[in-house]
């Protein structure tokens, strides 16, 4: 659930917190300007009545709270999309049709994975990931895909990825990490009991992990070291397909290895071009 949503119902708020969510309902561009300080003395609250108002949407603090408030102002004021993503496409539709809903959903979904972007996050997450010996990618179904290509991107630059959960061997591989290796968690709505099991193993043994999911609230996002938010647009059970979760997951993944890849861009370069040319080799020598 977003942040404007969850101001809206004002579930379990108390009544200083009502008050705060009033006036920033009420003040919505105005609010992006003013300090915690300037806030408070707005709403006739206190500092820390504004920090745990924002611990209760699930975010981390005042700074979080306010980047992720201007992401969602700037999504409510983008056209709305006709396009269903748990039903692009009607029955009666023509191919080219269903051709360009399907685009248009594409689109759609990348742009508000856009506006979920954080600079400081994407560098910090490329950076936990260059940094470890190892990556290990617990995701199953359809996200697994998204990760197998990952991992062959990654093998181009000598980073060694394993899918943890590929054959069922996932717990061999938790047990295995260090805490000189990192995981990521792909997962749309972040409730798989296993895997907040995973996470509490993590965190125990101090190995950093990253979640990829729509459900930046739940116990698995807060345990991560790093959580990057995809749209929350699909229903898990009433849906054709789960066409705007792997376009979301299959982004951020290549945005993430091109961050990964940007970090030691020559050395990438040069590994890649190396690895053809021995290839290119191989081939001819088979021939001979």
């Amino acid at each position: 659930m977003n942040i404007l949503m969850q101001l809206s119902e004002m579930q379990n708020f108390t009544p200083n917190e009502q008050s705060i969510a009033s006036y920033i309902l009420k003040h919505k561009e105005q609010v992006l300007q003013l300090s915690i300080q300037e806030l408070a003395k707005a709403t006739y609250t206190s500092h820390s009545a504004i920090h745990r108002l924002t611990q209760k949407l699930g975010l981390t603090g005042f700074k979080e709270f306010t980047i992720t408030l201007a992401r969602e102002f700037q999504q409510s004021t983008q056209p709305i999309s006709n396009v269903n993503p748990n039903y692009p496409f009607g029955s009666s539709e023509s191919s080219l049709q269903v051709a360009q809903e399907i685009a248009e959903l594409m689109k759609e979904t990348i742009e508000k994975n856009v506006a979920y972007m954080d600079d400081e996050l994407l560098s910090q997450t490329a950076h936990l990931l260059n940094s470890a010996n190892r990556i290990f990618i617990y995701a199953q179904g359809d996200s697994q895909i998204r990760a197998k290509s990952f991992q062959n991107k990654c093998f181009k630059i000598n980073k060694y990825v394993v899918i943890a959960t590929e054959l069922s061997e996932w717990i061999y591989h938790t047990i295995n990490l260090t805490s000189e290796d990192c995981a990521i968690f792909l997962t749309y709505h972040g409730i798989s009991p296993n895997y907040v099991q995973v996470a509490q193993h993590f965190n125990r043994e101090n190995i950093p992990f990253i979640t990829i999911t729509a459900s930046n609230q739940s116990e698995l996002a807060k345990l991560s070291t790093y959580c990057i938010r995809v749209p929350n647009d699909e229903e898990k059970l009433a849906k054709i397909g789960t066409f705007s979760s792997q376009i979301a997951f299959e982004y951020v993944l290549n945005v993430l290895y091109s961050c990964l890849y940007k970090i030691e861009y020559l050395k990438n370069m040069h590994t890649t071009t190396e690895s053809l040319k021995k290839f290119q080799i191989n081939n001819l020598m088979k021939d001979i």
